[in-house]
């Protein structure tokens, strides 16, 4: 394979499905050996091979990502094992509780998920970038509710709206050795952990479904995201195509956010 990733080492977190799987998949194709992060190891190993049996190189790794203990001795497995590391997609992250219907326990596994692992992520794999000296690009999955006010979950719009925050200040740090920092921001995507995102606390099922429906008809093009189209974006970000594009929050959304 040969691409614009050629010969580059990318990690991807949450990568064994959705939108990771996707970007996992796009890397690969484009020349980079990818090292997908999840906490489902047999669906990362799956992707895997996939990437394998089409010619590409990946290598797959269990990590409960709301363990900062984990996420450090990933990282530092993948500096035993690799010279340099050029493309860092902090991609993880999952939705909150609706509302405040929420307690102390919710609370810091929606931080822990969506926040402490970028946080903590970044914290561990730039200095290898910056050992490495080949530049780079850091990716942070944020959401249109980290631009907007998102009525349905307070949490996740805070969150979110942190993760630009610190992508922000990635940006400004990784700048003097040629690090480049931003932010994807997905409208509603065609992912298995869509229904969740408009799901209430004991609610069926089919609540979350009617709620989804509904929303679908605000975006202005008139549908969901798809999973591969965020990939394609991530690659444009993660290559040498991007190379002015830093401290930059994208809206892939549909048009939702202009309205």
């Amino acid at each position: 394979m040969s691409g614009d990733l050629e010969g580059r080492v990318a990690i991807v977190t949450a990568a064994a499905s959705g939108i990771g799987r996707e970007t996992s998949l796009a890397f690969a194709r484009e020349g980079a050996h990818v090292i997908l992060i999840d906490i489902n190891g047999d669906a990362a190993s799956t992707v895997v091979a996939e990437i394998e049996q089409a010619g590409g190189s990946a290598e797959a790794h269990r990590v409960d990502m709301t363990s900062v203990a984990e996420i450090r001795k990933v990282v530092a497995r993948v500096e035993e094992k690799h010279p340099r590391l050029d493309v860092l997609y902090n991609h993880v992250g999952g939705p909150a509780p609706r509302g405040f219907d929420f307690d102390g326990d919710d609370w810091r596994r929606s931080v822990d998920l969506n926040l402490t692992a970028p946080v903590f992520m970044t914290q561990a794999a730039l200095p290898l970038m910056q050992k490495a000296g080949n530049g780079g690009s850091i990716l942070f999955t944020s959401s249109v509710a980290g631009l907007v006010a998102s009525p349905n979950s307070p949490i996740y719009s805070a969150l979110k709206s942190g993760v630009i925050g610190l992508m922000r200040t990635v940006a400004s740090i990784g700048a003097a050795d040629r690090i480049r920092a931003n932010a994807i921001c997905p409208g509603s995507t065609d992912t298995p952990m869509l229904p969740d995102f408009f799901a209430g606390r004991g609610e069926p099922a089919s609540v979350a479904n009617e709620r989804l429906l509904a929303f679908v008809p605000k975006v202005p093009l008139g549908r969901l995201c798809r999973p591969d189209e965020v990939a394609q974006l991530a690659l444009f970000l993660a290559s040498d195509r991007s190379s002015f594009i830093t401290g930059a929050a994208i809206p892939i959304d549909g048009g939702f956010v202009a309205l």
